[in-house]
């Protein structure tokens, strides 16, 4: 090879050495200033969207205030507003001058408004005054459950007027009667009274009833003569508003003195108890009806036995009125309770209407007291 050809094969190389270089210079600034276009486009890309997204934001922030204003306009609310928190400050205000209970919240100042945490404080701290006041004012109400003293026994007249009744005394049960009658035949037209004392033993209700009595046949000769009866009896039903009680006794089962002897006479009686208007508390309209038979008393003639009965009805809470048939004769009578809370009853009646006993037709008033020492 000449010094001309490898000059030209040097020559050629070189420029294929430089175009070779030069080709990939510009290839690399090329791709550089494509990546940094793009880097440029895709932030301007994203900053355009972010300021569309940011009004967007705030397009729907105030479509929804707007919105919420208009809701509260329709329900006529009011609208708390953070952004402006002096009109939270002049609700406050508004709201808590009504009592000093609010003092701190009337000091607010539009231009220096409280944070939220403050008027809350302040709030919680009154509705807890209010609780303690309303607390107390509860405390002034009467209790529903009333508790009320028990009211006081009421007693009833009598129902029986010539007729023995099968209810009696029972343990505890005290009582004394006394008595004044006109002359009839057989006092030479002198009146004169009688005394009786008597009480009970047992229950009639569980088992059996136990009834004594003393007779002072005259109070003219007082002491002089007396007799004794005696009277078992018990309460065979009890339901509802009627009781029914039956007894056995004996008249004169024991005497002393001779003026105004009493014959001796065993007798048995069924006698009913009901309430005509049970629910009416003042006036019951007790009605009852006794029948039975004796000798003795109960008898005419030379029979040895004869057949009473009596009716008594309460017309009223202190009035009581019957009728009865002794045996001999015909008995009417009223009986009355002078005050319902005091066990003290007056008897009126006339014995033997019909005159047909030896004795004849007489009046008699009778005033009896009786009571129970048992305690309540």
């Amino acid at each position: 090879m000449t010094k001309c050809q490898f000059a030209n094969v040097i020559s050629a190389n070189w420029l294929l050495f430089m175009g070779i270089n030069l080709f990939g210079y510009l290839f690399v600034s090329t791709s550089v200033a494509i990546r940094s276009a793009s880097a440029v486009d895709r932030s301007v890309t994203d900053a355009a969207s972010k300021e569309l997204a940011t009004e967007q934001k705030t397009k729907s922030t105030e479509e929804i205030s707007q919105k919420s204003q208009q809701l509260a306009v329709e329900l006529n609310q009011p609208l708390i507003q953070i952004k402006k928190p002096q009109t939270i400050t002049e609700q406050i205000d508004t709201s808590t001058s009504v009592g000093d209970t609010f003092g701190k919240a009337k000091k607010l100042s539009p231009t220096q408004p409280q944070s939220i945490t403050q008027q809350i404080d302040a709030s919680t701290s009154a509705g807890d005054k209010l609780d303690v006041n309303k607390s107390q004012q509860d405390l002034l109400i009467e209790p529903l459950v009333k508790i009320t003293p028990p009211p006081k026994r009421t007693y009833k007249p009598g129902l029986s007027f010539g007729a023995p009744s099968a209810f009696g005394a029972d343990w505890g049960d005290l009582f004394v009667v006394g008595s004044g009658a006109t002359a009839g035949k057989s006092r030479n037209g002198d009146p004169d009274a009688s005394m009786s004392a008597g009480f009970g033993l047992g229950d009639a209700y569980n088992l059996i009833g136990l009834e004594f009595t003393f007779n002072n046949g005259s109070i003219k000769n007082f002491g002089y003569n007396g007799t004794f009866d005696f009277k078992a009896h018990r309460v065979v039903y009890a339901q509802g508003n009627t009781q029914v009680a039956v007894a056995g006794g004996w008249n004169t089962f024991a005497q002393y003195g001779n003026e105004g002897i009493r014959p001796s006479s065993p007798y048995g009686v069924l006698t009913t108890y009901s309430l005509l208007q049970a629910n009416n508390l003042v006036s019951p309209m007790a009605i009852s009806f006794s029948i039975g038979a004796g000798g003795g008393d109960f008898r005419q003639g030379n029979e040895s036995t004869g057949i009473f009965v009596g009716m008594g009805l309460q017309v009223h809470r202190q009035l009581g009125i019957g009728l009865g048939w002794s045996g001999v004769g015909l008995n009417a009578g009223i009986s009355l309770v002078p005050v319902p809370t005091i066990p003290l009853t007056i008897t009126l009646q006339g014995a033997d209407l019909t005159d047909n006993s030896a004795g004849g037709t007489v009046f008699v008033m009778t005033v009896g007291y009786g009571f129970n020492f048992l305690p309540k």
